[in-house]
């Protein structure tokens, strides 16, 4: 090969006489494959490290999203608020994107090791120079790997986005009701949970009845007694649905949880006994995951001290409170019995 001075790419000038020699020799048995060949071997070179560069950089990413996270949860007033009547909603919000954000991150951790495997693979000149690895027959290229897992980062960065919006909505939804929680909470219909354990069993159950009333349900039953079947009170929503509850009220917090006996007592009443559409058991102490457990399978909501401040103290509706969509209030038709003509 007969070296150009005045082209755009010429060989260095070596120092070394042996190096220049051999670069002399090399490139003079050099053919125009193996040059292509060697064009070709450092721009999948260059591809390969820019695709693994865009996994990386996906990576570092979410690490900063997750470390952003823990800030968030950490922070006592997160966007300026308290956050005291919603920071358990709030926590398990951030748990939860922290959560999925770590489950990202582990997955995008197994794709950069396989790309940077593949990577390796390509970077390593050949013993016999790169012609072979592009002669025809010749296998797959390992930029086929780096490639592949490349586009890993289209669909994350589609998740990642939904994740963000998500939260930044779910954020914004909290907030609000913190609001409403502190606004409720602050006028005379709140009963906080130091004035439920004044209480006596019976007006305990009293202030169920009273919390359905305000709800929205006809009260059938207001208090348990002899003979109650494990029917404590016995209400009836606005789309006619029989809600049949039983109390249990402790006089000392957290008390002992309410184990699973009492749940499936009243599982064999309220519904065989009381025709209840909603089964619900409320303490204003706490139950043991196996009444959890056993409630979840037969369809009984509980609502434990938790939830019974979110009712009854920051004034959330029994439906957000056992997780149910609420009633859709029904209007007079044409047809309908007392409609005006």
């Amino acid at each position: 090969m007969i070296i150009d001075r005045s082209a755009r790419v010429v060989p260095p000038r070596y120092p070394d006489r042996r190096v220049r020699a051999l670069m002399g020799d090399a490139l003079g048995k050099a053919d125009q494959s193996e040059l292509l060949a060697a064009f070709m071997w450092l721009q999948e070179g260059a591809i390969g490290r820019e695709a693994q560069f865009k996994l990386e950089r996906e990576r570092d990413i979410l690490l900063r999203d997750l470390e952003k996270l823990r800030v968030y949860k950490d922070d006592p007033e997160f966007q300026g608020l308290s956050w005291e009547y919603t920071r358990a909603e709030i926590d398990a919000l951030l748990d939860a994107a922290m959560l999925v954000t770590r489950e990202e991150v582990t997955r995008l951790e197994e794709i950069l090791q396989a790309s940077g495997k593949a990577l390796d693979s390509l970077l390593r000149f050949p013993d016999k120079g790169p012609a072979p690895r592009f002669a025809p027959g010749s296998i797959d290229s390992p930029l086929n790997t780096v490639a592949a897992c490349r586009e890993y980062i289209k669909p994350l960065k589609r998740r990642r986005h939904a994740l963000v919006a998500d939260l930044s909505e779910q954020i914004v939804a909290l907030a609000d009701l913190n609001s409403r929680r502190m606004e409720f909470s602050r006028k005379g219909k709140s009963c906080t949970q130091q004035q439920i354990l004044k209480f006596d069993p019976t007006n305990f159950e009293i202030l169920v009845a009273w919390l359905a009333h305000r709800d929205g349900m006809k009260v059938l039953r207001d208090r348990g007694g002899p003979g109650d079947l494990g029917a404590d009170g016995i209400f009836r929503t606005p789309d006619n649905r029989t809600v049949v509850v039983q109390c249990k009220q402790t006089k000392t917090l957290p008390g002992r949880a309410i184990g699973s006996e009492p749940v499936q007592r009243f599982n064999g009443t309220a519904r065989q006994e009381h025709d209840a559409d909603i089964a619900v058991m409320i303490t204003n102490a706490t139950f043991s995951e196996p009444a959890r457990a056993f409630a979840s399978k037969h369809e009984i909501h509980l609502i434990d001290a938790e939830r019974l401040q979110k009712w009854a103290t920051w004034g959330d509706s029994f439906y957000e409170v056992i997780g149910i969509p609420a009633p859709v209030p029904t209007s007079p038709t044409a047809s309908s019995p007392g409609a005006q003509s």
